[in-house]
C-alpha cells in the first residue's frame, strides 16, 4: 500500500452510533405493535424491525482509524456499570403528539441510560465528537413522519398505548453500530459489543 492509499484508508469514514438492544421477546412485541400501526397507512418511514435499539450517542461520520479509540472510550464507560433492567412503556412523539415528527416507545430505568449517555459524551469529546446539546431522552424509535397524511388514524391507533407497559429487558452491553443508509431504510451492522462491568454491586 503506497502512502496515498494508506492516507485514504485512514481517512475512510463510516456512519456510526452507540446503542443498547432489547431482548428478542420484547423486540418481537415491539415489531408486532409497529406492524399494527403501519396498517393505518400513515405517511411514516417505519424502522426496520431487525434493528430495534435505544441510541445512546450518535457519532456520525467516523474515521475507521478512530474506531479502536472509540471502543476504548466505550470500555472505560461500560466498566462503571453493572447490568440493569429497563422497562419499555408508552408511545409518544417528538416534539409532541400535536406536531409529530418521530414516533417512539418510551424507556424507564431510573436514569441509568441518561447517566451512561452523559459519560459517553465526556469520554468521546477528546476524540472530536461534540457533546449533545439537547437533553438526552431515552427512547426506541418506531418511525419518522414524512407528512401528516392519515395522522388521525395513527393517533387513534396509539391512544391505548400512551402509558401502556410493554415489557422489560436487561442491559448487559454497549454496542457500536455502523448505519448504512439505503433506499429501503438504514441497515445496522454491529461493529463491536462491550460488556458492562461489575463495579456497582453486580455479582457473578
Amino acid at each position: 500500500m503506497n502512502p496515498e492509499q494508506k492516507e485514504q484508508q485512514e481517512n475512510k469514514r463510516i456512519r456510526t452510533f452507540i446503542a443498547v438492544d432489547v431482548n428478542s421477546a420484547l423486540a418481537e412485541k415491539i415489531a408486532a405493535l409497529l406492524a399494527s400501526f403501519a396498517k393505518t397507512r400513515a405517511d411514516v418511514r417505519w424502522v426496520r424491525t431487525d434493528g430495534l435499539h435505544i441510541t445512546l450517542k450518535f457519532l456520525g461520520p467516523t474515521r475507521e482509524a478512530d474506531l479502536p479509540s472509540v471502543q476504548a472510550a466505550m470500555s472505560a464507560v461500560a466498566d462503571h456499570y453493572a447490568p440493569w433492567q429497563i422497562e419499555l412503556r408508552g408511545v409518544g412523539a417528538f416534539p409532541s403528539l400535536k406536531r409529530p415528527r418521530v414516533l417512539w416507545v418510551g424507556v424507564r430505568d431510573g436514569g441509568q441510560l441518561t447517566e451512561v449517555a452523559r459519560e459517553l459524551d465526556q469520554a468521546l469529546a477528546p476524540l472530536g465528537f461534540a457533546p449533545e446539546e439537547r437533553a438526552f431522552q431515552p427512547h426506541l424509535t418506531l418511525g419518522r413522519f414524512r407528512s401528516l397524511h392519515r395522522w388521525e388514524a395513527l393517533e387513534e391507533a396509539i391512544k391505548p398505548y400512551l402509558d401502556e407497559p410493554l415489557g422489560a429487558s436487561k442491559v448487559t452491553e454497549l454496542i457500536l453500530y455502523e448505519s448504512d443508509l439505503r433506499p429501503g431504510g438504514a441497515v445496522y451492522t454491529r461493529l463491536c459489543q462491550i460488556p458492562l462491568g461489575k463495579k456497582k454491586g453486580e455479582t457473578a
